[in-house]
C-alpha cells in the first residue's frame, strides 16, 4: 500500500509539475535513430531503463546535452554504464549518457580530479549543483563501449529529479512510428496451484492482416479452468527497424478488461522483477499476463483476479489479447477458450518440508546448522523450503525450490572447522553467482538473490598479471601513447587496482570485457625511464605485484 501511495504522489508531482512546463528535448545523438533497444527491454536479472541508440558499429561520435541544465552526477565504471554522466534540466528531469568513450574537456577534468583525489579509477560523485553548467546541444562526450555494454552504442535515460523514477524516454519525444507490435507465440499456463504456476502449451500466431493475428485453430480445449497467459514478441518503429519489446499488452475476457500493463515506470528496485514477469521456453521468452501472490502494483494499470482467467462452466469464452506500443499503433489477437471441466484443481506442488515461507511475513530459520533469514516481501510466491547441509563433508549446501527473489535472503553457518585457518577467503559459488562472505566470530554469512545448490569454495589464488605488449611494440616505445597490463581473477574476481609510475600513483583504465588495465601518456607523464608499480588485488585480499621498466 505503502508503495502505492508514493507512485500516487509521484504521478500527481509529475503531472502538476511538467504540466506547466513544456518539454523540448532534442535527440542526444546524431544518428538515423535507430532504436536497438528500448525501454522496459526484457533482461538479464533487470528490466531496460533507457533506450539504446545505435553508433552502426563506429565509436567516438558526439553525443548531445538534450536541453541546457548542470552535470550532477559522474559515474566512472569498468562494469555497469561505463562512463556515464547525469544532466539535471530545469523543468526536474535528469538525462542519462552511459557507456561513453570520452567525457567533454570539461567534464573530463572534474572527473580526473576526482578519481586522483580519490586514488581511483573507479568512480562516482556528485558535482556541486549548478555549477558544471552545459548548453542545449553541447557536445558532453563521445559514444562508445565502456562498461558492460556488448557492443558500440549510447544507452540513453530520462529519470525524475525527485524520485529518480526511469521513465519511458518515447514518452517524451516524437517518433514517426507507423508500424504495430507483432506477436509471435502465445503459451497458457495451469494456474490452480497457487505456489507453482505450471507452463502447459504454447501456440504460434499467424498475422491475418495490418492489424489483426490468427491462430490456425481459435477454439481451444484445456483441461484447466484457471488459466495464465502470456506471449512473446516484438516492436519495431519501422518496417526495416530493429525489433524491440512491446511496450502494453490488455487482456479481455468475454469482453471484460482483465488485465494492463504499460512498461513506463519501472522502479529500479523493482528491477529483478523481470525474472517473474517473464520466462523462457525453449529458446523463446515469454512476458507473463498475470501475477504473482507479490507484484509492484504500480506495474499494472489493471488487474481482475490477477490476471487469471477462470472458467466456472464447459462452455467456450471469448479472450482477446490487445498489444500496442508508444505512438498507439495496435493488433489484436481473438481466440476461444473451453475447460473440460469446470473448476478444475490439480493437486498442488507436494515439496515435503516442515519449513514453510510466507511470503508477506520476516522468516528466520535456525537448523541443522544453518541459520537463515528472508526479509519479507523477498518471495513472490509463499513456498516450502528445503534447506540440506553437509558442509563438514562436502562443502555443499542446498536451498529449494528455485524460485526468484526480489532482494538478497541471509544465510550463515559455523565455519567448517578444515576452514577455520583460512576463513577470511571462503567464497560460496552457485552455477550463476559468486557470494562474498561476512564474517562474525567463528560464523560466517551469505547474501545470497538465488536459491540453488552452493558450493562453498577456498580462494587463496592471487590475481594473474602480465603486460599486454607486443615485443616489437615496446621496443618502439617512443611511439605508443598507452601502456596496458593484461589482468584477470578466476574465482571471486578483481577487487582493487593501484599502478604507480615513478612511484607516484597514476590512473590507469581497467576494461573487464578484455581483462586490460591500460595507462595512457599526457602531458603529466615524465620522459626517460618509466619504472611502473602495479598491485593488484582480487575481492577476498589475495594480492599480486608486478613492476616493469620502460624508457620512452
Amino acid at each position: 500500500m505503502i508503495h502505492r501511495v508514493f507512485f500516487l504522489l509521484f504521478l500527481l508531482h509529475v503531472a502538476v509539475f511538467y504540466g506547466q512546463q513544456p518539454l523540448h528535448f532534442i535527440w542526444p545523438i546524431d544518428s538515423t535513430l535507430t532504436i536497438t533497444g528500448n525501454y522496459g527491454e526484457l533482461r538479464p536479472n533487470h528490466f531496460h531503463a533507457g533506450i539504446d541508440f545505435s553508433t552502426h558499429g563506429k565509436e567516438n561520435l558526439p553525443v548531445f546535452s538534450i536541453e541546457e541544465g548542470y552535470v550532477s552526477r559522474i559515474r566512472v565504471s569498468s562494469f555497469g554504464y561505463g562512463r556515464c554522466v547525469y544532466i539535471t534540466h530545469p523543468n526536474g528531469i535528469v538525462s542519462v549518457y552511459a557507456h561513453l568513450n570520452a567525457y567533454s574537456l570539461k567534464i573530463a577534468q572534474v572527473a580526473k580530479q576526482y578519481q586522483y583525489d580519490v586514488q581511483s579509477f573507479e568512480a562516482d560523485f556528485y558535482p556541486k549543483p549548478r555549477t558544471l553548467y552545459v548548453r542545449k546541444n553541447e557536445i558532453i562526450g563521445l559514444s562508445g563501449n565502456s562498461g558492460s555494454s556488448t557492443g558500440p552504442h549510447l544507452h540513453f535515460e530520462l529519470r525524475d529529479e525527485w524520485s529518480e523514477m526511469p521513465l519511458n524516454p518515447l514518452s517524451y519525444y516524437n517518433v514517426n512510428d507507423k508500424t504495430p507490435p507483432s506477436v509471435e507465440h502465445i503459451a497458457f499456463y495451469d494456474l490452480s496451484d497457487t505456489l507453482a504456476p505450471k507452463y502447459m502449451l504454447s501456440h504460434r500466431i499467424k498475422l491475418s492482416g495490418k492489424d489483426s493475428m490468427i491462430l490456425d485453430n481459435d477454439h481451444l480445449v484445456l483441461n484447466n479452468s484457471i488459466i495464465g497467459l502470456s506471449y512473446s514478441g516484438f516492436d519495431k518503429c519501422s518496417n526495416n527497424g530493429n525489433p524491440n519489446n512491446i511496450y502494453a499488452a490488455r487482456i479481455y475476457f468475454d469482453d471484460s478488461l482483465v488485465y494492463f500493463h504499460q512498461l513506463k515506470c519501472i522502479a529500479f528496485s523493482e528491477s529483478r522483477y523481470i525474472n517473474e514477469f517473464s520466462e523462457n521456453i525453449g529458446n523463446t521468452k515469454y512476458q507473463k499476463c498475470f501475477m504473482p501472490t507479490l507484484y509492484p502494483e504500480e506495474f499494472y494499470d489493471y488487474n481482475f483476479n490477477k490476471g487469471r482467467l477462470i472458467i466456472s462452466d464447459t462452455r467456450f469464452h471469448k479472450v482477446k489479447l490487445v498489444v500496442n506500443d508508444e505512438a498507439g499503433n495496435e493488433r489484436t489477437l481473438q481466440f476461444y477458450l473451453k475447460s473440460k471441466q469446470k473448476n478444475s484443481h490439480h493437486s498442488p506442488t507436494i515439496i515435503k518440508s516442515n519449513d514453510f515461507v510466507n511470503c508477506n511475513e520476516d522468516f528466520s530459520l535456525k537448523k541443522d546448522k544453518i541459520q537463515m533469514y528472508i526479509p519479507a516481501k523477498t518471495l513472490y510466491y509463499s513456498t516450502p523450503l528445503i534447506v540440506d547441509n553437509s558442509l563438514e563433508t562436502s562443502g555443499k549446501l542446498v536451498v529449494l525450490p528455485e524460485v526468484n527473489l526480489k532482494q538478497a535472503a541471509l544465510v550463515g553457518f559455523k565455519v567448517p572447522l578444515k576452514h577455520l585457518h583460512h576463513k577470511e577467503k571462503l567464497l560460496l559459488r552457485s552455477a550463476n553467482s559468486n557470494y562474498l562472505p561476512i564474517n562474525r566470530n567463528d560464523s560466517i554469512f551469505f547474501a545470497i538473490k538465488e536459491f540453488d545448490w552452493f558450493q562453498l569454495t577456498v580462494d587463496t589464488i592471487p590475481p594473474k598479471v602480465k603486460i599486454a605488449e607486443s615485443k616489437k611494440s615496446i621496443k618502439d616505445s617512443w611511439q605508443m601513447d598507452s601502456f596496458s597490463f593484461q589482468i584477470s581473477d578466476n574465482m571471486s574476481g578483481i577487487g582493487k587496482y593501484n599502478l604507480w609510475l615513478n612511484n607516484v600513483w597514476v590512473l590507469a583504465e581497467y576494461d573487464y570485457k578484455r581483462s586490460l588495465l591500460t595507462y595512457y601518456f599526457d602531458e603529466d607523464t615524465p620522459i626517460g625511464i618509466l619504472n611502473f608499480k602495479l598491485e593488484v588485488l582480487d575481492k577476498l585480499g589475495n594480492q599480486t605485484y608486478l613492476e616493469y621498466q620502460l624508457k620512452k
